[in-house]
């Protein structure tokens, strides 16, 4: 089931379908047993994640569609694993099944206080109702979302650092830094879930949350 098809034509969720998400994501997250997760949960609540919208003007661009997009790409690269590791598994035996929760439900953090609804503001998917600011920690999205997560009180793992922090792939480079180069091949080159995480990402924007028509 892709999340997003329960809400005719990408319309504004009502109260109850934020509800019935955001159950469905803190299950997700709890199911991982990680001991912090209890700490975390209700700093991620205080941030404004679940209101948010995924995006500006694009994709899932209403109130709740950060939720909705995590949970998206969530079973997105449950997909992509279970498609792909029929030929290689020796890959996804080094991904964890909680690994793949806390990376792609919480990979894009970042974005719970960047936008901001505009004064009379169109609400018709696709058109810029929301306005952006980046006053709240001015740093790179994917390293951004790494921060806050560490600062709301979760610990990560090592491949989840890099999934989060690499998810916008070749374009979170700057391809004139050697160095960040360098860092980018060897976090894919060590973690496969890195790759997953991208590859979820762009599947759940691009084909899941595509606007019809």
């Amino acid at each position: 089931m892709h999340y997003c098809e329960l809400i005719p034509n990408f319309a504004v969720m009502d109260k109850e379908e934020l509800r019935k998400y955001k159950t469905q994501f803190l299950d997700l997250l709890r199911s991982t047993g990680i001991e912090d997760m209890d700490y975390f949960i209700p700093q991620l609540e205080k941030s404004g994640f679940f209101e948010a919208p995924a995006s500006m003007k694009n994709h899932l661009c209403f109130e709740g569609g950060l939720m909705l997009h995590s949970l998206n790409v969530y079973e997105a690269a449950v997909a992509l694993k279970k498609a792909l590791a029929v030929d290689r598994p020796d890959i996804f035996e080094k991904i964890s099944d909680d690994s793949i929760k806390v990376a792609a439900l919480l990979h894009d953090v970042c974005k719970a206080n960047l936008y901001f609804r505009k004064r009379g503001a169109q609400v018709d998917f696709g058109k810029a109702e929301y306005g952006t600011d980046y006053s709240g920690l001015p740093i790179g999205h994917g390293e951004k979302s790494v921060v806050m997560i560490l600062q709301m009180g979760l610990g990560l793992e090592d491949a989840e650092v890099c999934a989060i922090r690499w998810h916008m792939g070749p374009w979170s480079i700057d391809r004139s830094n050697a160095e960040e180069v360098g860092n980018y091949r060897k976090a894919e080159e060590m973690y496969p879930l890195v790759t997953l995480l991208q590859l979820a990402d762009t599947v759940a924007a691009k084909f899941t949350e595509r606007k019809l028509g």
